[in-house]
């Protein structure tokens, strides 16, 4: 399995019920990983030694699909002078990719083909 995938499946079968996972890779290609519920993902302790930039934030939407919500939005608004890239999964082969240098779109891709571009306009706001 890809490395993608193996994040997307880990979030519907390693816990009690399927789970939102956040992963962070860091500008040593360092790996810290938290889970959440279904809106809200966040570390319980720091991530003691995380290091700048950080090369790519992935999460997953196992009860919906691949788009950047509200708190999405703010997390890559705030986040984007030092992250790289994200990626939200919202299935196998449906996943959206967003990059520092189109930091207002999100690429959604269904079946590994771009399906649509989801933008806003500033922080937190979805056109």
């Amino acid at each position: 399995l890809g490395f993608l995938e193996t994040i997307w499946r880990m979030s519907l079968t390693a816990f009690d019920k399927p789970r939102e996972v956040q992963v962070v890779i860091d500008g040593k290609n360092r790996c810290f990983v938290s889970t959440g519920s279904s809106g809200f993902v966040e570390f319980l302790n720091q991530p003691v030694g995380m290091s700048l930039p950080i090369r790519c934030w992935i999460h997953t939407h196992p009860f919906g699909s691949a788009y950047f919500s509200g708190t999405d939005i703010r997390t890559v608004s705030v986040w984007q002078p030092t992250m790289e890239t994200a990626y939200v999964l919202g299935g196998i082969g449906h996943y959206g990719f967003w990059e520092q240098s189109n930091p207002q779109q999100l690429e959604i891709y269904r079946h590994n083909k771009l399906e649509r571009t989801q933008t806003w306009k500033r922080k937190g706001e979805e056109e």
